[in-house]
This record gives structure tokens, sequence and C-alpha cells, in this order.
């Protein structure tokens, strides 16, 4: 059996019932219970929290990655700007600078690969350290592909745990920061449906270097130089 939006739906009532009823039990009936009762419902209102989360991933995994657009040239640059605009409270919150060189156009479909940058910049917001976040996004042209670098000085991630961070529901910090970990598994998904492939570069304490490629196909001239998210032209 195949799952499908209406097998998530069937999930997420029975999810937010558990939640909300441990909640009622928890008011209701506060006086009568006493102090190991009162943990354990505080585990069950934890789970189901949690299990909250993971369904919220696991639509917004199904709403991104099920949702094609034909695929056309794009210029980087506006991809950028685009994904920019989508997190700008976060990055007005964290005081992120965001600088970029000359980006290429890039045939792929724009709001897919729009997604990329945005889900990329937010990841280096999320995992940044105590100076505000500093993310520059370069490009590579290759022998047979483009190669795409985000770059921060954020708390880093150790090399052993590169590959399991593109894991759906693989979190690495557990609950020290919020999500559910589809981001990067979302990333995955586009960046290979394109053609290309995503790896990071890291050491703890030391910044991460996301890098992603693009086939040639399609690629085309150069733009100038622009920081900051300033709108492109």
């Amino acid at each position: 059996m195949r799952f499908n939006s209406d097998s998530l739906h069937d999930l997420v009532g029975p999810v937010n019932q558990i939640g909300a009823m441990a909640d009622l039990i928890l008011k209701r009936y506060s006086g009568q219970l006493d102090d190991d009762a009162k943990t354990l419902l505080g585990f069950v209102q934890g789970s189901a929290n949690r299990l909250q989360n993971l369904v919220a991933g696991l639509k917004t995994y199904m709403r991104v990655a099920g949702s094609l657009s034909p695929r056309r040239l794009c210029d980087a640059h506006a991809l950028l700007a685009g994904a920019m605009a989508s997190i700008q409270p976060q990055m007005e919150q964290s005081g992120a600078i965001v600088t970029h060189d000359p980006l290429p156009e890039v045939y792929c479909d724009p709001n897919q690969i729009g997604f990329v940058f945005a889900s990329l910049l937010e990841n280096s917001i999320k995992f940044r350290g105590d100076p505000p976040p500093e993310i520059h996004v370069s490009a590579a042209a290759e022998e047979s592909a483009c190669t795409f670098s985000v770059r921060d000085n954020g708390i880093g991630i150790d090399p052993r745990h590169g590959e399991r961070i593109f894991g759906l529901f693989k979190r690495i910090h557990n609950d020290a920061q919020p999500g559910a970990g589809v981001g990067l598994a979302i990333t995955r998904h586009i960046v290979e449906r394109h053609g290309g492939r995503i790896w990071v570069d890291s050491q703890p304490a030391c910044g991460a270097t996301f890098r992603f490629t693009l086939p040639h196909d399609g690629l085309r001239s150069w733009g100038t130089t622009h920081e900051n998210g300033a709108l492109l032209s």
C-alpha cells in the first residue's frame, strides 16, 4: 500500500487526541494524581508533542518533495533572494548576514531549488554559535556540473554525522533545536531529482559548508556580486 496524503490525514486526528486527552486529565484531575502519575502523563504529553512534530515534518516532506513545477532557466540570484525573503523573520531575529559571489543561471524547478537555498540558510541560522550567523553562498563551474556552496560560521558538525543528517527525521542535536529533521532530507531528495548530489564539509566549532551540484544542462551566464540580500536585478 502506498503512503499518501489521506494516510497522513488519518494519523493527525489520533495524535492530536492523545495530546489533548493528556492535557485534559492533568487539568481536571491534577489534585487527585500523585507525583508518579503526573510524571507519566508528562511523558505522554511529551511523546504526543514529538509525534505531532514528526507528522508535521512528514506533511512538509510530502508537500515539497511531491510538488513538481516545470523546469526552466532561472537566475540563481533570484532564487537566493526568494529564499532569503521566505526566512526573513529568522534572519532578523538572529542578525544573520548573507553574502554571495556571482551566481549562474540554472535550468531547474525554481520552487524546489529555492527551497534548497532556504533550507540550507535556515540550517545555518539554527545551528549558529554565539556570534551572529555569517553565511556566504558561492558557485563554481566544473566539468559536468555547477557546485553551489553555502558556508557558515556556526557550531559545525562532527564528520561522522555527515551522512546521517540527510536522513528523514534524523537529528544530531535531538531536542536542543526545534524541528522534525526533514529539511535536509528534502534538500537531498530535490537535488538528486535534479541529477545532482549534496554533502557537507565540517568540523565541530569550525562552521559548516554545504555543497550541492546541478548538472550543466541549461547553465548560462554569470551575474555580478550582490551582498546582504539586496534585490537582484
